[in-house]
């Protein structure tokens, strides 16, 4: 069966002349043979009997046990209020909210969504609607060009390499070099100190000529940046973009506003599952000076007056025009989905939670993380990444054979240790687990 006879309507005739092909696969000429699938390969229809005895086999095959993984996405304790109230039809419509008088629901629960990041992250602005960490990331330095402005000076932009390394193939699938080139951008990584593990900005030269400069805190690895807040002494004209993957940090470590230009990072762990990796939600939090670059979207609060005469408060979509959501040619960002599920999940956990019951949940992860890690300098026959680093809640093991560890665990001890990158064994400890569940950690990675 080809493409012709799957789509085969009577009308295909005029509507071939008018495109100016001879068949549907010439549509898809562009695409080399070798990536084609010929012929179908779906099953045969199931009745829905069948259907849901398929679903149940297929679950029992999902992995159950305990996860100590990490690497970018984090399971935290969600409450079940958040599950609850999400689900209310009146928050999340699948449309783009241009007429603000049928959908005060989803424009109030992303107005407070950008509330409390904003306020979480003592800066002043937060937009909504970024895929992940990684588009952040990339968002976040075009944003910082676009406010640079066009100059005939090159744009130098410094990336530390405690970035995780799927935001950097990102950040090179925007920038090639000859992209670079084109833009006249040139972007440079700093290296991470071989016994602390934080960014040697040190290495980078001619500093005043730097124009951004962009980093994770935590690092990938689970470190703290050492004296970050000294970047802007370090590069004195320097835009600074803090990066954060666990928003839950911030109630421990300096508020990022307080140096930083811009904040961009995932905000996954505010009661979002990791469900197989997704969905995520990037963000971007920023200094009022970059408003009208931020891409996404901005809700505002204004009021309104009701059919008999009463002000009532009222949330629209502002400071930005509608080709930005459907116009990707003219749109600050090609990036114009929605994410207001998530987006609303967040704001419901955060306003769950609070500040301090932000802070507790990360007490009991550094809790968990320092035990463990005491217990692997003891050992003397475990190595960590960074000897001497200062790790936050995530720990790296040198192992040098990380897949193994990782299918040991899963085999002998039904847990899953961490994430294997590289050389590391890169483990999450979550205010989810108990001691019970460290227990089983401890006796599976001294094995490895």
């Amino acid at each position: 069966m080809n493409i012709d006879d799957i789509f085969h309507r009577p009308e295909e005739s005029e509507l071939f002349s008018s495109l100016g092909i001879q068949s549907y696969d010439d549509l898809f000429k562009h695409i080399p043979d070798s990536l084609k699938i010929t012929g179908s390969h779906l099953p045969e229809p199931l009745a829905e009997s069948e259907t849901k005895r398929e679903s149940s086999a297929l679950e029992k095959k999902i992995f159950q046990g305990l996860s100590f993984t990490g690497f970018g996405l984090y399971e935290r304790s969600i409450p079940e209020a958040v599950n609850h109230l999400s689900g209310i039809r009146n928050f999340v419509t699948s449309y783009t909210p241009y007429q603000p008088e049928v959908a005060q629901g989803t424009l109030q629960a992303v107005y407070e969504y950008q509330s409390y990041m904003s306020s979480l992250l003592s800066m002043d602005i937060t937009n909504a609607s970024l895929y992940d960490g990684a588009t952040a990331l990339v968002e976040a330095i075009r944003m910082a060009l676009r406010v640079r402005g066009n100059s005939q000076k090159e744009s130098v932009v410094v990336l530390s390499r405690g970035i995780h390394p799927a935001y950097m193939d990102v950040v090179w699938t925007y920038f090639p070099e000859s992209i670079q080139k084109f833009l006249n951008v040139k972007i440079l990584q700093a290296d991470l100190d071989a016994q602390e593990g934080f960014t040697r900005w040190d290495q980078i030269p001619d500093k005043e000529k730097v124009d951004i400069v962009a980093f994770a805190n935590p690092n990938v690895y689970g470190i703290v940046e050492k004296n970050w807040q000294d970047t802007r002494k370090i590069f004195p004209n320097a835009q600074i973009l803090y990066g954060t993957n666990e928003l839950h940090s911030v109630t421990f470590l300096p508020a990022p506003g307080d140096t930083a230009d811009m904040v961009w990072g995932e905000a996954q762990s505010l009661g979002i599952p990791v469900s197989f990796g997704g969905p995520s939600l990037g963000f971007i939090s920023a200094k009022e000076k970059y408003l009208r670059q931020m891409p996404g979207r901005l809700i505002g609060k204004t009021t309104a007056e009701t059919p008999d005469g009463r002000k009532t408060e009222a949330y629209v979509i502002t400071l930005s025009t509608r080709e930005q959501h459907i116009r990707r040619e003219k749109a600050t960002s090609n990036i114009c989905s929605n994410q207001s599920l998530v987006a609303l999940r967040a704001g419901i956990y955060m306003a769950s939670m609070g500040w301090d019951g932000l802070k507790n949940s990360m007490k009991k992860s550094l809790c968990h993380s320092k035990e463990i890690l005491e217990r692997i300098r003891k050992s003397g026959n475990m190595h960590l990444t960074f000897p001497q680093g200062d790790y936050f809640h995530e720990i790296s093991i040198r192992n040098e054979n990380p897949e193994k560890g990782i299918a040991l665990g899963v085999e002998k001890h039904h847990l899953m240790a961490g994430a294997g990158y590289g050389k590391d064994l890169i483990s999450f400890f979550s205010d989810a687990h108990t001691e019970s569940d460290l227990e089983s950690y401890w006796n599976c990675i001294r094995t490895l």
